[in-house]
C-alpha cells in the first residue's frame, strides 16, 4: 500500500484528529497569549517613557489604556481565529485555502483615495513579514518535520512552511486580522508583532513536538512524493519498456530515442559517449568513483579558469566534452573496465541540458556563462545518482531550477556585487565548484540559502511594486483631472481674453480645478463654485458702458480677488508670483472700468497631431497587437533598446483607462513605461519577446526541448512506444 493510502482519512478520522490536535493548540496559546499581553503592556509603558515629544507619549498611554479595555476580547477572538484556520484546514482544506492562504495586499486597495501609499499599514505589513521569516527560520527543521505529517490530511498536496494552520505566517496573519478593530493608534500596531514574534512565536518549540505527536499517534507517517517505478533502471541497467507515449520531461524517454539514433547522427548530435562504446563487452563495469574521479579532475581545472563571455562558454564546454571522454577512454583502457551503456546515455543527456542552457532564450548571456560552470558537478552528481533526471525534487535539479529562475528576470546592468542576484547565484556556483566531495547536503544548504535570499528580495520587490502601482494609479487620476479640467476650459473660455486673466487660469486656476476635482469630484459644490470664480473672473475684465454696471462689477471685485486668493493658496503657489499676477490683473480692471477692452490673446487649447495616414485597421488586428493586448500581469517580458541594450521587465500595472503598460525589474524597481500599441511595436520589429516559458523550470524546459529535437530524427516507425 503506498504511503498516500495509507495517510489518507476518513472525515470521522480527521474531526477526531481536529479534535485532539485543537486540544494541544488551545493550552498553548492559553499559556502564551497571557504573557503576550503582560510584555506588551511593558512595552508600551517602556515606549512612553521613551517618547520625545508629548503627542507620541500621549499616544503610547492611550494604547495601554485601549490595550487594557479591550485585551479579553482581542485575546477571545485571535484564539477563535486560530482554531477556526485549524478547523477549516482539517475538515475543508479548499475553504482553508480560500480564507487563509489568500495574499493580502493592504496598499491600493481603495482604487479612490488621493493617498499614494498608507506609510502606518505598509509598516504594518513589513512588522508581521519581519517577525514570520525570523520565526520560519528558528523553527524550520520542526516545521518541515510538522508539515510532512500534515500532507497526509490533505492527499496530493505537498505543503509549504507557510501554510501549515499553526505556521508563523497563519499566526502572524490571524493576529493582523484581530488588530484591523484595533481603535488606538495606527503607529502603535508594530509594537503587537515584535512582542508577539519575541514571546509568542519564539515558544512555537513548545508546540510543535506535541502535534507531531499527536498526529504520530493517529497513523500519519511524513508524505514524501512517490518514488517512479522506472528508478528500478538503477537495478537492473535497462532501460524499461513503455506502453504509451514517453513522458517528455524523463531521462527513459530520451535515453529510448538515443537508443534510436544511427551512429552519424549521434555524432552530428555531439555525443560524445558514443567514442567510448566499444570497449570489450568481457570487462567488468567501470564503478560510479572511477568515472567520477576523471570528472573532479576537471572540475577543479574549470573553477581556476571560468569562461568570461558566452564565446568562451561554448569553447570551453566543448572543450571539456571532448576531454571528457578522452580521459575516461584512457582510465578505461588502464584499469580494463567498460563504461555501462546507462551511464554513458547519463552524460549524453546532461551535456545536452548544458547545450539547452546555452541556447536558452529565456537566460540572459552573462547569467549562462555562470550556470555552465555546473556541468562537471552536475554530471558528478548524475552518475552517481541517477534520480537527478527522474525525480522532479532532487535537490541538486531544485537548486539548478531556483538558480536558472532567478537568473531569468535579470537584466544586466552592470550591478555584479556580492548582494546582487548575480553575485549571488557567482556564490553559490563557486561554492559548489569548491566541493570535491560531490556532497549532496551542500546543494541543499546553498539551495535554502538562496532561496531564503530570493524569498526576501520577493518581499521587498512586492513592496516596491505596489508602491508603483499606487503611484501610477494616481498619476493616471491627475492626468484623467486634467484633462477634464481642460475640456471645462474649451468650452467656458472665450476665444479672446486677457493675458493676465489667461495667466491666471492657465498657471493657477487649472490646478486649483484639477485639485477640487480629483477630491470633491465633479457633482461637489467646491468643484462648481471654482468654475463659478473662473467665470466671474473673465467676466470682471469686460467693459461696461452703463455707469451703474460699473459700479456694481467693481464692488464684486474685492470678492474676487479673496476668491483668487484662497485659491493661490490652496495650492501653495508661490506669494511673489500670485501678488504680481494679481497687479496685471488690477491693470485690466482699471482699463474695462474705464470702458475699454485690455489687451487679448487667443486661447488655443493644445491640439493633438493626428495620426499619421497608414493602415492602422490592419495594426489594431494583427498578431501583435494582439500578443500585447493579452499579456497579463505578472508575466515577462525582454526587448532592446534603439542604443542595443537588452532590458527585462514583468508587468506590474496595465491602466484600464490610458492603455499605459509599466514594467518592473525582479526587485521591483520600474524600468520602462509603454502603451500596447508601442508594445506590439517592438514585437512587430523583432526588438522584443514576451518570455512564455518563464515559470516553467528550467530543467524540465530542457527535457521537453531535447526529446523535441531527438524525436524529430528517428523515423516516426522506430520511435519509442
Amino acid at each position: 500500500m503506498s504511503q498516500l493510502r495509507k495517510n489518507s482519512l476518513t472525515l470521522s478520522r480527521k474531526r477526531q484528529l481536529y479534535a485532539e490536535f485543537s486540544v494541544r493548540l488551545q493550552h498553548w496559546m492559553e499559556a502564551s497569549m497571557g504573557g503576550f499581553f503582560e510584555h506588551l503592556d511593558e512595552h508600551f509603558f517602556s515606549l512612553a517613557e521613551q517618547a520625545v515629544s508629548d503627542s507620541a507619549q500621549r499616544s503610547y498611554i492611550d494604547a495601554i489604556r485601549e490595550l487594557r479595555q479591550s485585551r479579553e476580547d482581542l485575546n477571545q477572538r485571535y484564539q477563535q481565529r486560530v482554531i477556526l484556520a485549524s478547523e477549516k484546514f482539517f475538515l475543508d482544506f479548499k475553504s482553508y485555502q480560500h480564507e487563509f492562504l489568500r495574499t493580502r495586499i493592504h496598499i491600493g486597495e481603495d482604487q479612490n483615495s488621493m493617498e499614494l501609499i498608507n506609510q502606518e499599514v505598509l509598516e504594518e505589513d513589513l512588522a508581521v513579514m519581519r517577525v514570520t521569516h525570523h520565526a520560519e527560520n528558528r523553527h524550520l527543521s520542526r516545521l518541515k518535520a510538522l508539515n510532512g505529517l500534515l500532507a497526509g490530511v490533505v492527499p496530493g498536496k505537498s505543503l509549504k512552511r507557510a501554510e501549515a494552520p499553526v505556521s508563523p505566517a497563519i499566526l502572524s496573519n490571524a493576529l493582523q486580522h484581530v488588530l484591523q478593530e484595533w481603535s488606538g493608534d495606527l503607529q502603535t500596531k508594530p509594537s503587537f508583532y515584535e512582542v508577539f514574534g519575541k514571546y509568542c512565536l519564539s515558544s512555537l518549540d513548545k508546540l510543535y513536538p506535541d502535534l507531531v505527536v499527536v498526529l504520530k499517534e493517529a497513523g500519519l507517517s511524513p508524505v514524501h512524493k512517490p518514488v517512479r517505478q522506472q528508478r528500478e533502471v538503477q537495478k537492473a541497467g535497462n532501460i524499461p519498456q513503455h506502453s504509451g507515449n514517453p513522458d517528455e520531461g524523463t531521462l527513459f524517454g530520451i535515453v529510448a530515442l538515443v537508443r534510436q539514433l544511427q551512429e552519424e547522427q549521434k555524432e552530428s548530435l555531439g555525443l560524445p559517449s558514443q567514442k567510448i562504446a566499444r570497449l570489450p563487452e568481457e570487462w567488468p563495469v567501470a564503478t560510479a568513483e572511477t568515472i567520477t574521479g576523471v570528472i573532479r579532475v576537471l572540475q577543479s581545472e574549470l573553477a581556476m579558469s571560468p569562461p568570461r563571455d558566452i564565446r568562451q562558454a561554448r569553447v570551453t564546454q566543448n572543450a571539456l566534452k571532448g576531454q571528457l571522454i578522452t580521459e575516461l577512454g584512457k582510465t578505461a583502457a588502464d584499469q580494463k573496465v567498460r563504461l555501462q551503456r546507462l551511464d554513458q546515455h547519463i552524460m549524453d543527456v546532461v551535456n545536452m541540458l548544458f547545450e539547452y542552457i546555452l541556447d536558452d532564450p529565456v537566460i540572459p548571456a552573462q547569467m549562462k556563462v555562470l550556470l555552465v560552470r555546473l556541468q562537471m558537478p552536475v554530471l558528478r552528481i548524475s552518475v552517481e545518482d541517477k534520480t537527478f533526471l527522474t525525480d522532479r525534487s532532487h535537490p541538486v535539479r531544485d537548486l539548478l531550477n531556483n538558480l536558472a529562475a532567478a537568473a531569468a528576470r535579470w537584466a544586466d546592468e552592470g550591478d555584479y556585487a556580492g548582494n546582487s542576484i548575480y553575485g549571488r547565484i557567482e556564490q553559490v556556483v563557486q561554492s559548489v565548484l569548491a566541493d570535491t566531495e560531490g556532497n549532496v547536503e551542500l546543494w541543499i544548504e546553498v539551495n535554502r540559502e538562496f532561496e531564503a535570499y530570493v524569498l526576501n528580495e520577493e518581499r521587498g520587490a512586492r513592496v516596491a511594486e505596489e508602491r508603483l502601482s499606487q503611484v501610477a494609479k494616481g498619476k493616471e487620476r491627475l492626468s484623467l483631472a486634467r484633462q477634464a479640467v481642460d475640456e471645462h476650459l474649451a468650452r467656458l473660455l472665450p476665444a479672446a481674453i486677457p493675458a493676465p486673466v489667461y495667466q491666471i487660469i492657465d498657471e493657477v486656476w487649472r490646478d486649483v480645478m484639477t485639485l477640487i476635482l480629483l477630491r470633491e469630484g465633479e457633482d461637489s459644490k467646491e468643484w462648481k463654485e471654482s468654475v463659478r470664480v473662473m467665470e466671474r473672473l473673465i467676466d470682471s475684465v469686460i467693459p461696461r458702458a452703463d455707469p451703474e454696471e460699473r459700479q456694481a462689477q467693481m464692488a464684486k471685485i474685492p470678492v474676487l480677488l479673496a476668491d483668487l486668493r484662497r485659491g493661490f493658496a490652496s495650492i501653495s503657489y508661490d506669494s511673489g508670483r500670485a501678488s504680481m499676477m494679481l497687479r496685471q490683473l488690477q491693470h485690466c480692471h482699471v482699463t474695462s472700468l474705464r470702458g475699454l477692452h485690455p489687451a487679448t490673446m487667443k486661447y488655443e487649447p493644445e491640439d493633438h497631431a493626428a495620426p499619421a495616414e497608414e493602415s492602422i485597421q490592419s495594426i489594431l488586428d494583427d498578431e501583435f497587437m494582439q500578443q500585447a493586448n493579452e499579456l497579463k500581469q505578472g508575466q515577462w517580458i525582454t526587448w532592446n533598446t534603439l542604443a542595443g541594450k537588452e532590458l527585462r521587465g514583468k508587468l506590474c500595472w496595465r491602466s484600464e483607462v490610458t492603455d499605459l503598460l509599466m514594467f518592473v525589474d525582479l526587485r521591483g524597481r520600474r524600468v520602462a513605461e509603454m502603451s500596447s500599441s508601442e508594445l506590439a511595436d517592438l514585437l512587430r520589429g523583432g526588438r522584443a519577446m514576451v518570455l512564455t516559458s518563464i515559470d516553467c523550470p528550467m530543467i524540465e524546459r530542457a527535457m521537453a526541448a531535447i526529446y523535441k529535437s531527438l524525436s524529430q530524427k528517428v523515423p516516426g516507425h522506430v520511435l519509442p512506444a
